[in-house]
């Protein structure tokens, strides 16, 4: 998530399911006020980004090979061992 001058919250993504196949991916920055909830094709809850920008966004974040990076139910964070983060171009 970034915000621009004006305080605009905006998301960008390349989500993947626990098989490791591309579920969803953005086609750059998009606003968050839009809102954003993607499911696998098992229907398990990937990405929920809420229209009220002030509510818990909650994730499950695979990688390329279906393992678990990090999750968050919006209350809790939990970070598994094989996440890298790296800086990005905004």
């Amino acid at each position: 998530m970034v915000s621009d001058e004006q305080g605009e919250v905006f998301i960008t993504f390349r989500l993947y399911d626990a098989r490791g196949r591309l579920v969803a991916s953005s086609a750059g920055l998009e606003p968050a006020a839009a809102g954003r909830s993607v499911r696998g094709s098992d229907g398990e809850l990937l990405l929920d980004v809420p229209i009220d920008i002030d509510a818990p966004i909650r994730y499950r974040l695979y990688n390329r090979d279906g393992l678990l990076l990090t999750s968050s139910d919006g209350e809790r964070t939990k970070i598994y061992g094989l996440l890298r983060m790296e800086a990005g171009k905004v």
